[in-house]
């Protein structure tokens, strides 16, 4: 069987070593005590877990997400499931027609800065977070249909057209 190893730059515990090594007797037992701790907890605990760690991820998102878009309407949607809500019912919380929700969710329409402050409210996120996901995709969006265009751009060329 192949050793799987996942690059970690940091290095594992200030030790340098760059990789970890997923087939260790380190990494196992680290794994078999998380599980056995998660095991213990409540369905409160369980629940306050997965929603930080759906904040967690839309902050790396923002911070380091790469080149996929993925849509503010993805994570209202794990949010949902995660509290199994369902759309309708939200919708109606949120006081939001469920057509605009459905379409928020499929990413046709935006978050707002109202529905920013509403999200950010219940799920404990801060609303500029929605909006930087927004802006974000929109960035990606315009770089990936118009990628060409703004190659022509830069401070050299605008330094020797106006010298």
């Amino acid at each position: 069987m192949e050793k799987k190893q996942v690059i970690n730059e940091g290095g594992i515990n200030g030790s340098a070593d760059g990789t970890i090594d997923y087939h260790s007797a380190d990494f196992q037992g680290l794994q078999a005590m998380i599980k056995a701790s998660a095991e213990k907890l409540d369905e409160t605990e369980k629940l306050n877990n997965t929603l930080l760690s759906i904040r967690f991820q839309m902050e790396t998102y923002v911070r380091e997400g790469g080149n996929k878009i993925v849509l503010a309407g993805e994570f209202v949607e794990q949010f949902l499931m995660a509290i199994k809500v369902k759309k309708k019912d939200f919708a109606a919380y949120i006081e939001y027609d469920e057509p605009n929700l459905s379409a928020l969710l499929k990413g046709r329409r935006k978050i707002n800065s109202d529905l920013a402050i509403k999200l950010g409210q219940i799920f404990k996120v801060n609303p500029a977070i929605w909006l930087n996901i927004e802006s974000k995709n929109e960035l990606l969006k315009v770089v990936r249909e118009q990628e060409e265009g703004y190659g022509k751009y830069s401070l050299e060329a605008l330094l020797l057209k106006a010298g």
